[in-house]
C-alpha cells in the first residue's frame, strides 16, 4: 500500500541558539536551551571558509580536522585514499524505518534545502531507536560509490531521546521525475534564510524510498561543523530517481555542497539486507 503523508508548511523559529548552529549545518537536535550564546563562527564550501579549513575556523569544529570517524566516506572496495583493500562486513543490519512525515516548513538555511517534520517518524536499529527531525539535500552526493558521485544525496536526520543521531542518506541519479521533488521544488524558499510558509495549505507528498531493503551501515559523523562523531549512518544501497530538470533545480540552489570523503582509519562497513525493511 502507498504510503499517504499530508504535509503543513509553518515558519520557522529559531529561537534556540544552541539549535541555529545544527539548524545552520543542516543538522538539527531538539530545542534543548533557550539561553544565549555566542553565534557560531561562519564556514561554507569555498576559500578560507571551505571545507579543508572547518577544523581551525572554531574550536568548536575540531573534530573537522582531527576526528578519526568522520563522514562522508567511499564506500568501495578499497579505502579512500589508500589504494589498500578492505572488506565490506556483509551482515544484515537491523534497521526498520517508519515515515509519516508531517512537514513543519521548508527552510533555505544558506548552506541546503531543509524540511523539518514533526515528531512521530520512527528509525528502530539495534543501537538505539531515533525520531526524524529533517531532511536536507546536497549536490552533488557526499557520499561515493567506488569513487563516483551521484548528482544528489538526502540526508534523514534522526535523533534519539538520549541525545544521539542517526542519518539516513540516499543518493538520486537521472531517470523519470520524482513526484516528492516536485512538490518540494515548486515550494522553495525565495531567498536564502527565508523559509516557505503555507499556514493554510495541505500538501500530500509520496516519499519513495528504493524498492530494494539493501543498505550499507557505519559509525560517522555530520557532514558539516561542528562534524559531530558517532553518529549511525545507513546508506541505502539503490538510488532514488528524479529526471534532470529536478537535479538542475537543486543544483541550482545549492551549487556545491558537499564536503569532500573522509579516510574511513580503522571503521568497518556493513552492507546487507535490512531486517525488518521500511515500513510503507
Amino acid at each position: 500500500m502507498k504510503p499517504h503523508r499530508t504535509l503543513r508548511f509553518l515558519a520557522l523559529l529559531l529561537t534556540a541558539a544552541p539549535v541555529i548552529a545544527l539548524l545552520a549545518s543542516g543538522y538539527s537536535a531538539t530545542k534543548s536551551s533557550s539561553a544565549k550564546v555566542a553565534r557560531p563562527v561562519h564556514w561554507g564550501y569555498e576559500g578560507h571558509e571551505g571545507p579543508r579549513h572547518w577544523g581551525a575556523l572554531d574550536p568548536a569544529y575540531a573534530a573537522c580536522g582531527k576526528g578519526t570517524a568522520q563522514s562522508p566516506i567511499d564506500i568501495s572496495k578499497t579505502g579512500p585514499g589508500t589504494g589498500k583493500p578492505w572488506k565490506l562486513d556483509y551482515k544484515s543490519t537491523s534497521l526498520r524505518i517508519a515515515h509519516h512525515e508531517h512537514v513543519v516548513d521548508i527552510v533555505d538555511n544558506g548552506h541546503t534545502i531543509q524540511v523539518t517534520v514533526d515528531e512521530g517518524s520512527t528509525l528502530t536499529t539495534a543501537r538505539n531507536t531515533y525520531q526524524l527531525k529533517q531532511f536536507h539535500f546536497h549536490t552533488p552526493s557526499e557520499h561515493t560509490v567506488n569513487g563516483k558521485h551521484f548528482p544528489m544525496e538526502v540526508h534523514f536526520v534522526h535523533q534519539s531521546a538520549d541525545g544521539n543521531f542517526a542519518v539516513v542518506g540516499a543518493l538520486f541519479e537521472e531517470g523519470p521525475a520524482s513526484e516528492h521533488l516536485a512538490q518540494i521544488i515548486s515550494h522553495f524558499p525565495k531567498a536564502k534564510g527565508d523559509a516557505a510558509h503555507f499556514p493554510d495549505k495541505q500538501i500530500d507528498l509520496q516519499l519513495h524510498l528504493p524498492a530494494s531493503q539493501a543498505a550499507y551501515s557505519y559509525i560517522g559523523s555530520f557532514t558539516t561543523p561542528p562534524c559531530t562523531e558517532n553518529v549511525e549512518w545507513i546508506v541505502l544501497r539503490d538510488p532514488i530517481k528524479a529526471n534532470r530538470a529536478q537535479l538542475e533545480a537543486f543544483a541550482a540552489r545549492l551549487h556545491h555542497n558537499n564536503r569532500p570523503v573522509q579516510s574511513l582509519h580503522d571503521r568497518k562497513v556493513s552492507a546487507g539486507n535490512v531486517a525488518g525493511g521500511f515500513e510503507r
